[in-house]
């Protein structure tokens, strides 16, 4: 039972990576953040999230079509398609890194710092902690070489280093293919150095009073309170 279990799970996540790929390089510059699939009662569902689900879609759902077509090759049967906003857009690597792999192919690899910097820019506006942007392949002359654009706070290190939103996208020139490759810590990460002193009202006195009782009486004795609360 534990070995059909399993299976079951790998092959899931096994279609689930292959239609984000698929699905990401056919929609290359449609801002696709990522792709799940789950089943309902009714059948099977894939949640496209987005930066704009119109530009996904196409005017009158003129893509669907096509968006079904690949799933069927996949494997999936009829499934119902969604295309799902994404809250802020600007704070999602995925939606970052193909946004500026686009403006790289429409622009040139000479105008890759700039936009880097202009996007960078923006994110940090729109609420980031931090933003680390690498641009590697033939951006300044004939060798590869690397353009890094950091701003805000990056750890680097420790527990914090799993909330970044890491992704990675492709601009494909004349020259050759860039890589592009985003990292976003965002507004709601608790930073190890940030440390903020609670108040009286905040504290949680039944659990300190069975780590230690002396604590309550020190409490009481800082803030003036009379009697144990």
């Amino acid at each position: 039972m534990a070995t059909e279990n399993l299976r079951k799970i790998i092959e899931h996540k096994k279609r689930e990576t292959l239609l984000n790929f698929i699905l990401k390089r056919e929609f290359k510059g449609k801002l696709i953040s990522r792709i799940i699939y789950f089943d309902t009662p009714l059948g099977e569902k894939i949640l496209i999230f987005c930066a704009r689900p119109r530009l996904v879609l196409g005017k009158a759902n003129e893509n669907l079509e096509k968006i079904l077509n690949i799933c069927k090759r996949i494997g999936f049967k009829n499934p119902q398609i969604e295309a799902v906003p994404v809250e802020n857009p600007l704070l999602d690597a995925n939606i970052v890194a193909d946004l500026i792999a686009s403006k790289i192919e429409r622009q040139g690899a000479r105008a890759a710092r700039k936009i880097a910097m202009n996007i960078s820019e923006s994110v940090m506006k729109a609420g980031a902690i931090g933003i680390e942007i690498r641009i590697t392949g033939k951006v300044i002359g004939e060798r590869s070489s690397t353009i890094r654009i950091q701003k805000g706070k990056m750890k680097k290190s420790g527990e914090i280093n799993k909330i970044f939103g890491t992704a990675i996208s492709h601009a494909f020139l004349p020259q050759g293919s860039v890589g592009v490759k985003v990292k976003i810590l965002p507004p709601n990460a608790t930073l190890m150095d940030n440390i903020r002193i609670k108040k009286y009202n905040e504290l949680d006195l039944e659990k300190l009073e069975k780590i230690d009782p002396r604590i309550i009486d020190i409490l009481n004795k800082k803030y003036n309170i009379t009697g144990q609360p």
